[in-house]
């Protein structure tokens, strides 16, 4: 799911991001895509979980008949303290270095990047 909150940022030119993650393997991954600039206004916050349990009754008939979902990745960017664009995938499994480069390529081709 992707969800743009602010269209006058999203268009403008991304030459430079931080890199916000508190996961090692996420954090290797997105640096072997992209250099990340501690000094730039632009940011990457990416949150991941994995193991996700539900314990309700309510979800019960979800998760016997569905793949209901066991993992989740987001990418959000912010310019300064203005949240400008979130990605979001609901995963079956843990998330792999393949989702992580899958959700950053979308991120891309979403926004204006420029080529490095």
């Amino acid at each position: 799911m992707v969800n743009i909150f602010n269209e006058k940022i999203a268009k403008e030119e991304i030459s430079c991001m931080r890199l916000v993650v508190f996961d090692k393997d996420v954090e290797a991954t997105l640096k072997e895509l992209y250099t990340f600039d501690k000094s730039c206004n632009k940011w990457l916050e990416v949150s991941l979980k994995s193991s996700i349990t539900c314990n309700s009754n309510q979800n019960i008939d979800k998760k016997i008949l569905s793949n209901f979902p066991s993992s989740y990745l987001r990418m959000q960017l912010y310019k300064g303290k203005t949240l400008f664009y979130s990605y979001y995938i609901d995963l079956e499994g843990s998330v792999s270095k393949e989702d992580v480069k899958k959700a950053f390529l979308r991120v891309q081709k979403d926004l204006n990047f420029k080529e490095k």
